[in-house]
């Protein structure tokens, strides 16, 4: 069974043809965009991060508003916590400023993710591709890129997207069960039951998937896609992990 999920997921990689194109200034460590011109500015900020990373979104645009910071890590914060308190207007605005500095992938995903929910899935799947393009070993953003692909009817690009995004990461459950989604959307249901078990999901819930798959294409054919997008568990409505060290 392992030898024949090598082999498709061989197929599907095989059909990219593209080659993604890295800016340099995405090789640099993120965690330089955090630096402010004070030692002390860089820690109140570093707290503030945390705070963000607990799910404290309005505490932490409290903080931000009562200095005035002038980091790109500051303003992907402010961005980000203005996405999670559903001011999204304003939130997209703070991540296409991020798109011409240190944080340029993260400005084009957080854009990409607005632009999804509020049905702009056109303009949304062209932000996911540029942040995907800048970041091609991120799994979360080939993870919500796929999504997107999917939700715009493209299932075997989309999968291609999954499958890459578990052999980065081989413990991303949330594109594990798109991949299974995708095969299921895509008429392969042995393929996808055979991905399931080899992922030891719980029939249970692979019975939800195949439950989902169904209203998922009535969403498609009646063309709401802003309610495949806000479905619980796509990644596309999850915070942009912030991980202190290397990377994001």
């Amino acid at each position: 069974m392992k030898k024949v999920l090598i082999i498709v997921s061989a197929m599907f990689l095989f059909g990219c043809t593209s080659q993604p194109t890295v800016s340099q200034a995405q090789l640099t460590k993120p965690e330089q965009c955090y630096r402010e011109s004070d030692k002390e500015r860089s820690v109140r900020l570093d707290l503030i991060r945390q705070l963000v990373d607990e799910g404290q979104y309005y505490s932490a645009l409290a903080h931000l508003e009562r200095e005035d910071f002038d980091s790109d890590g500051a303003q992907f914060l402010v961005a980000e916590s203005l996405r999670k308190t559903g001011q999204l207007d304003p939130a997209l605005r703070e991540y296409q400023s991020l798109q011409k500095g240190c944080l340029k992938a993260y400005g084009h995903l957080g854009a990409g993710k607005i632009l999804a929910v509020q049905g702009k899935l056109d303009n949304a799947l062209v932000e996911l591709k540029r942040a995907r393009d800048y970041l091609p070993t991120d799994a979360n953003i080939r993870n919500d890129f796929g999504f997107a692909l999917l939700a715009s009817g493209q299932f075997d690009e989309a999968r291609q997207e999954f499958v890459t995004a578990i052999q980065l990461d081989k413990n991303h459950e949330v594109a594990i069960r798109n991949l299974i989604l995708s095969l299921i959307l895509n008429d392969n249901t042995r393929m996808a039951w055979s991905v399931a078990d080899h992922h030891q999901m719980p029939a249970r819930e692979f019975q939800n998937l195949l439950a989902r798959a169904v209203q998922f294409h009535k969403n498609l054919q009646q063309q709401r896609v802003v309610n495949v997008l806000e479905e619980s568990g796509t990644g596309i409505k999850q915070p942009i992990l912030i991980r202190k060290g290397n990377s994001l």
